[in-house]
């Protein structure tokens, strides 16, 4: 087995709030949870109101409970990400060394988390990142890289390692015209 690696990005520091919301944005991973609690409530609510058709009582406990999950679904995905922030930032600096085989994240001496290529299925490119999503055994795995802690170097070495890497590219409206191109990085890609 080969042990070389041909490309190497290695980088340190600490998302902001706008970066992390701007992946989670650029991902969707909370649109889907909303559309289920907004779909949940509609059919409970639905439920509630079907007895007063044929001329029962409604049922307002259901109707109550749909109404909990309306609010849930407006207010959820905010708490959750808030949440998954605050846990982020309380494991403090980490160091990331991308290369093709992988990633590896790191606080210090103590390895968080290695990551193979063929865990992760998409990534994307938005104004201020790049993510790269997958699944990690039972676990959503959310690799944000800020443009900000990369050189134009890293930059365009990363770029060329999503490329070769076996992710898809997003489809995102959100992301469309902003696929990893490296355009920023003045290196042409196709």
């Amino acid at each position: 087995m080969d042990d070389i690696r041909r490309r190497t990005v290695t980088f340190s520091g600490i998302l902001t709030r706008e970066e992390f919301d701007e992946a989670l944005a650029a991902t969707g991973w909370f649109r889907q949870l909303r559309w289920l609690v907004v779909v949940a409530a509609v059919l409970m609510g639905t439920l509630s109101l079907r007895p007063a058709a044929h001329g029962g009582p409604i049922n307002s406990g259901l109707l109550t409970l749909a109404l909990v999950y309306a609010v849930l679904g407006l207010f959820l995905p905010r708490l959750k990400a808030g949440r998954m922030f605050r846990a982020d930032r309380a494991t403090g600096e980490k160091q990331a060394v991308i290369d093709d085989v992988g990633f590896v994240l790191s606080r210090g001496s103590e390895e968080l988390m290695r990551v193979p290529w063929h865990t992760m299925r998409r990534h994307y490119e938005a104004e201020r990142i790049y993510v790269v999503t997958g699944r990690l055994g039972w676990k959503a795995c959310l690799l944000i890289v800020p443009k900000r802690l990369l050189t134009p170097t890293s930059g365009t070495e990363l770029v060329r390692v999503l490329l070769e890497a076996p992710l898809r590219r997003s489809k995102s409206k959100r992301t469309r015209g902003r696929r990893t191109t490296g355009e920023q990085y003045d290196a042409p890609l196709q």
